[in-house]
């Protein structure tokens, strides 16, 4: 990172924080910072370029100064030029961002820290997420220096494996051994790899003779179950000679289901048949019949218990209703569990009278849901039974994908019961003084929005709800639209449409619209489901920008319209994002005869999958088909997309159909 010299540097800054490496070099770029904090100045005082606009909310002399000098001492502690770093934060002792410079500075100390000034410490954070976050670096510092009676002694119960493994390493080096190796059996038994940390505790665990065979049966269980297919194989070294080959044939029967073909190689033994239940299932996945059978000679072959027997038998039906076959049980003979999966099966494959039937026999607690209640209302409906309107009605009353569905079935403009912004700026203020929202302001100001959003979590969970509302308008407010969005939804401020659904750059998107013939609406829909308008957002994948475009399907579009090759720069920038997504669109558009569903199924999943997903689809309902698409991303994404593109229809003026009349089915 220019202008820092880690090598001068006490401090483990891979911990410190997580600000990008421009935002260090503000002094080189100060023109632009100064920018950047008038901006948000002017976003605090609901500036609208008027000279006669209201006062600024916060109307603080020297608050531009003061963060200019905040991120200066950063600067300065990362490159550890300590006499600057002092001299600068010493101006900074009334500024709400001044406990992150103490604990900044903490961190570079933790090694050699006492118990008793990580605990005066850990006080002084209380008030805010550092708090508990300073005290978990602390413990781990003592991990590293190997001072375990520090760790054993100031050690609190924790979720965190890692933690965990770490208190019992300390317990068992404090001459509790006993009491630490009983500990051991629940670390071990989890479906994923534990931490690296945990590796010398299993170690001597193992080596004590600790580890027994039912530990290892039902850590590989949970492996396969997560489909940890490499942790699963590494755990078959642990059985011992009389599991071994059940073990093996445990985990062929997961790798290759076509092993239970051969019922010859399943002894009637324990491990035999937990291989052979394994198997059964997994091989009901792609031949749901020839799985039955094969169920059908084994069952009185092999000593299975009465739960087993129940177990095998209400899945393998789960998996022929995946086949379209319809269950000759009664639903009431089934776990909740397995009685939903058929449901959703006979949904899919339209045996609607069926559907109905084992729909309605769901508890109430998930009968009573928008999605349950739409879609027992479309399957009474499509039997003939017009009882079904009176569930579709109840679920329109829901703001959501399928309460907008159920509304247009019924010929009604579906709700979105849209509370106003209260815009209070007396109200505003009285929440700016509130120390950990004044904090997320100033932290979004200079750029760490990695403690911001942690400062505002940390808020959220303080406020009341009349509070909690002002904060996601003061987030808006301030620019942060990402987490005013996201924040409504976590807060369960669901009513709060105008923010959850806001339209920033919108002259951008109204003029590529134009330019490629495409509703305004549906560039802002894929941009909500994308990035949530986070123009600077990357996926893990490597999508880019507002409308989340790979660099690869960016230069491929761009060739294609003869413009110039964007460079990962453009694709951060609004106007080049959103002119290379529209035509995106627009060619999908084109090929896809508008149908808005297979539209955003191709822009998120590609058109080769769409392809395959549509084969021997002609006629389907489109409600049916996107509950068909075998990714659950893709299949939420459309969902998203269909229900987003509506609530900015009806924010923009205009009142369509949820589906128009050609995308009710597929083509």
């Amino acid at each position: 990172m220019r202008g820092a010299n880690p090598s001068r540097s006490p401090v483990p800054w891979t911990v410190l924080v997580r600000l990008a490496a421009t935002e260090f070099l503000f002094l080189r770029r100060r023109q632009a910072l100064a920018g950047a904090v008038v901006a948000v100045l002017c976003a605090l005082a609901g500036h609208t370029g008027d000279v006669g606009g209201p006062a600024p909310l916060l109307d603080q002399d020297g608050l531009y100064d003061a963060r200019l000098d905040y991120k200066s001492a950063v600067a300065a502690l990362r490159a550890g030029r300590s006499r600057e770093f002092r001299r600068t934060a010493a101006k900074l002792d009334d500024y709400p961002l001044k406990v992150y410079l103490d604990y900044y500075q903490a961190q570079g100390r933790m090694g050699t820290m006492g118990a008793k000034r990580a605990h005066e410490l850990r006080q002084r954070f209380a008030e805010s997420p550092i708090g508990e976050r300073f005290y978990r670096q602390w413990l781990n510092a003592q991990v590293r220096r190997g001072r375990w009676n520090v760790y054993l002694a100031n050690y609190e119960p924790s979720e965190s494996a890692a933690a965990r493994c770490n208190y019992v390493r300390a317990l068992y080096r404090s001459g509790e051994r006993e009491a630490a190796l009983k500990q051991v059996r629940d670390l071990w038994v989890a479906p994923e790899s534990q931490p690296k940390t945990c590796d010398p505790l299993f170690e001597v665990w193992i080596a004590g003779g600790h580890l027994d065979q039912d530990a290892v049966w039902e850590r590989l269980a949970l492996a396969l179950d997560a489909n940890e297919v490499s942790l699963g194989r590494y755990l078959l070294r642990f059985f011992n000679a009389a599991n071994a080959d059940a073990g093996r044939l445990y985990y062929d029967a997961h790798v290759r289901p076509r092993t239970v073909r051969s019922l010859a190689r399943f002894p009637d033994t324990d491990g035999g048949r937990r291989a052979l239940r394994h198997g059964l299932l997994r091989y009901a996945e792609e031949q749901p019949e020839s799985a039955f059978n094969l169920w059908r000679k084994a069952q009185g072959d092999y000593a299975f218990s009465v739960a087993d027997k129940r177990y095998i038998h209400e899945w393998l039906t789960a998996a022929s209703a995946d086949g379209g076959v319809v269950p000759a049980d009664a639903p009431e003979d089934f776990s909740t569990a397995a009685v939903e999966h058929i449901a959703r099966a006979l949904i899919h494959n339209q045996h609607w009278e069926a559907a109905a039937r084992w729909v309605g026999a769901l508890p109430n607690a998930l009968h009573a849901t928008p999605q349950w209640r739409y879609w027992l209302g479309r399957a009474l409906v499509a039997a003939g039974d017009a009882n079904g309107r009176e569930h579709l009605t109840a679920a329109a009353a829901s703001r959501n994908y399928y309460g907008f569905l159920a509304a247009d079935r019924i010929g009604a403009t579906p709700a979105l019961n849209a509370l106003p912004a209260r815009d209070d700026p007396s109200a505003e203020r009285a929440l700016l003084a509130v120390p950990t929202v004044r904090r997320m302001v100033e932290l979004h100001a200079v750029g760490d929005l990695v403690n911001a959003r942690r400062e505002w979590r940390f808020a959220a969970a303080t406020l009341g709800e009349s509070e909690q509302r002002l904060l996601v308008e003061l987030t808006s407010r301030i620019g942060w639209i990402e987490q005013a969005i996201f924040g409504a939804r976590d807060a369960e401020l669901l009513d709060m449409v105008r923010f959850r659904f806001p339209m920033p750059y919108l002259t951008i998107y109204r003029r590529h619209a134009t330019n490629v013939n495409l509703p305004v609406a549906l560039l802002l829909a894929v941009s909500r489901q994308e990035s949530a308008f986070n123009p600077k957002a990357v996926s893990v994948a490597g999508a880019r920008g507002l409308m989340q475009l790979m660099p690869s399907t960016a230069r491929l579009i761009a060739n294609r319209i003869r413009v110039g090759t964007p460079s990962n720069r453009d694709l951060v920038d609004p106007d080049a994002n959103v002119r290379l997504a529209s035509h995106h669109l627009a060619a999908l558009m084109a090929r896809y005869n508008r149908h808005r569903a297979l539209v955003a199924a191709a822009y998120n999943a590609g058109e080769h999958r769409v392809k395959r997903w549509v084969k021997d689809a002609e006629g389907m309902p489109t409600d049916v088909w996107i509950e068909r698409i075998p990714f659950r991303e893709t299949r939420d994404y459309v969902k998203g997309v269909i229900a987003f593109n509506h609530i900015y229809d009806r924010l923009l003026g205009k009142t369509p159909s949820v589906l128009a009349e050609h995308e009710r089915r597929i083509p």
